[in-house]
């Protein structure tokens, strides 16, 4: 027996006049997709698109329409058609045949009308209505729509839009034909499921993926792409383990500013130099690879932010100058102050100077995958990325005494609570200098 494959959902045709969604008599068809072709049968019912309910795809209890049939009688009636259209094409796997799209529609006809030939049924006068198929809204096409808009109003990093386009990759490798229909309660249990069990995710990734996607589907509601709106009550209870501070003590600093680099390995000088520059300026990756030679002047440099668009003053000190001055001569494209690489070959390169300087201090992460919990030991070079430089630079001026206030207007933090977790990180480290006192 040869098996078809199909599918038939049931939705009311959401008409628009000048722009604006007409909520009244729309009508209500039975939806048929099988072997790549889509059919609309309209089912001879009519309803307020008020009475719809668009998760279940029937009319709510106790509505009536404008011909006076109850919810009840058309629910039933389309229940009917949907169950004769699936025997008709069991019938037809049975008989090891394929139908053709003529064949359907007259099985549509008859069971529509209880059987009754075609030909009588013109002597009845009754008549099949059917609509051409109105071009689905794509979910993935409005995703992408959702992306650029956003992108354009909240000038979206490359890293942003990078991020968005990986949630939607994994969105296609959960369902390649998604729909907002399929994004109900269970729906979106079901997406939670495959990035922890399937994708293996951390719930620290999984949770800003939703945060994400609850974000597209408000945009997708106030556009009138969709009216379910169960999403925001979906408020999945993850494991987070609180995340540790990655940053580079004071003697860290030091032993790679130190460090000579092999002749063979030149190519880390100015990968250092510039990690260097982001431990004594606070900067992060991003504002240090736009910062212009015309940016610095008398001992200090103006940065508009390229994450938050704050505007920073930010004053040289002796190693930052010194960096400065090494460069300053030599030209780089688009007047660039420093040799600053992309950021994903310079988290690469910092893994390898910090394997060469030794940065070895053993760091124990923990993290969840669903409820599951994993603890990772691994030496600290392993964790280097550019922005431990900015990390760093916090926790040094902390550490040195530099009021949170004066270290605020050079980082653009805008409040304590983004401080919080430097703070907690200088109340440690000072514990431990103070055990230097006993002797």
């Amino acid at each position: 027996m040869i098996n078809i494959k199909r599918k038939i959902t049931v939705d009311i045709e959401r008409r628009k006049k000048k722009g604006v969604v007409v909520n009244d008599n729309a009508p209500i068809f039975i939806r048929l997709t099988f072997l790549s072709n889509r059919i609309n049968f309209y089912s001879g019912f009519r309803i307020n698109i008020s009475d719809w309910d668009a998760e279940k795809k029937e009319v709510i209890s106790g509505r009536t329409n404008s011909s006076g049939q109850t919810a009840e009688e058309i629910n039933i009636k389309i229940d009917k058609y949907k169950s004769a259209i699936q025997s008709f094409f069991y019938e037809c796997q049975i008989k090891n045949q394929i139908p053709t799209i003529e064949e359907v529609k007259d099985a549509y006809e008859k069971i529509k009308n209880d059987g009754v030939e075609v030909k009588k049924i013109k002597k009845l006068k009754v008549e099949l209505i059917e609509v051409e198929p109105k071009e689905e809204i794509s979910f993935y096409k409005v995703f992408d729509e959702f992306t650029s808009y956003n992108g354009k109003i909240n000038n979206w990093t490359t890293d942003t839009y990078a991020k968005l386009k990986t949630l939607k990759t994994h969105l296609e490798a959960f369902n390649p034909e998604l729909r907002f229909e399929d994004l109900t309660l269970e729906g979106l249990s079901n997406v939670l499921t495959f990035f922890s069990k399937t994708l293996k995710l951390r719930n620290t990734t999984t949770k800003k993926y939703v945060e994400n996607i609850k974000w597209f589907l408000r945009y997708a509601v106030k556009k009138g792409y969709t009216e379910i709106k169960s999403f925001e009550d979906f408020q999945p209870k993850l494991k987070i383990a609180k995340k540790k501070l990655i940053f580079l003590t004071e003697s860290e600093i030091l032993q790679i500013k130190n460090f000579k680099i092999p002749e063979s390995k030149l190519y880390l000088d100015r990968v250092r130099d510039v990690l260097l520059f982001l431990c004594y300026s606070g900067l992060r990756h991003s504002d240090a690879y736009k910062l212009k030679k015309s940016d610095i002047k008398d001992g200090r440099f103006d940065v508009t932010t390229l994450k938050t668009n704050d505007s920073l003053v930010i004053e040289l000190n002796r190693t930052s100058q010194d960096i400065i001055d090494k460069y300053k001569d030599i030209p780089f494209q688009n007047d660039k102050a420093l040799p600053v690489i992309s950021n994903q070959n310079m988290n690469e390169y910092l893994k390898e100077l910090g394997q060469l300087v030794e940065i070895n201090e053993s760091i124990t992460e923990t993290y969840f995958i669903g409820n599951e919990r994993h603890d990772e030991t691994k030496p600290k070079y392993e964790l280097l990325s550019s922005h431990v430089g900015r990390r760093s630079f916090v926790c040094l001026c902390i550490a040195k005494g530099i009021g949170l206030q004066i270290i605020m207007k050079w980082t653009g933090h805008s409040d304590y609570k983004s401080m919080k977790p430097y703070i907690e990180v200088a109340d440690s480290t000072k514990a431990i200098e103070m055990q230097k006192l006993n002797f």
